[in-house]
């Protein structure tokens, strides 16, 4: 008859807890939606649109886009970068969604500025996001399942 010590117990217990947070680790299928952001990753999402938009306006018409980013500069402040990355999700998975949201929006907005002035667009509010697309199986010719 064997008795358990408490090492192995105890090695037991610790590897049990290093185990425990990969539980949790697994990729969420849905993509982020603006509705999922909290407020502080709205209004650093937002900020990072607009700027896109002042950025946008400076290189078609650089008077009127320098004016527009010194105004935007004056109405944010100076703590304006510290509030906007104070936005910005700390938890690494959450920020790559929340940067990957902020991708499909600019995509968007790349697609709107085709049909809209930039000038016009300052004003706008956000895009609805592309959806996204999914990655092609390396298996299959262009990911439509014929193999090669």
């Amino acid at each position: 008859m064997t008795t358990k010590t408490p090492s192995r117990c105890l090695g037991f217990l610790l590897l049990l807890i290093c185990l425990l947070p990969a539980a949790g680790c697994e990729k969420d299928d849905q993509p982020l939606t603006l509705d999922d952001l909290s407020g502080g990753e709205f209004v650093f999402v937002e900020r990072m649109v607009i700027l896109e938009r002042a950025k946008t306006v400076a290189l078609l018409d650089r008077p009127a886009g320098d004016a527009l980013l010194d105004s935007l500069a004056a109405d944010w402040g100076d703590s304006s970068l510290s509030r906007t990355l104070a936005g910005a999700p700390d938890d690494p998975l959450r920020a790559e969604a929340v940067a990957a949201l902020l991708r499909r929006i600019l995509a968007a907005e790349q697609d709107s500025l085709r049909v809209s002035s930039p000038h016009d667009r300052m004003a706008s509010p956000l895009p609805v996001p592309v959806p996204e697309t999914p990655e092609p199986d390396p298996e299959t010719k262009d990911g439509a399942g014929a193999k090669n």
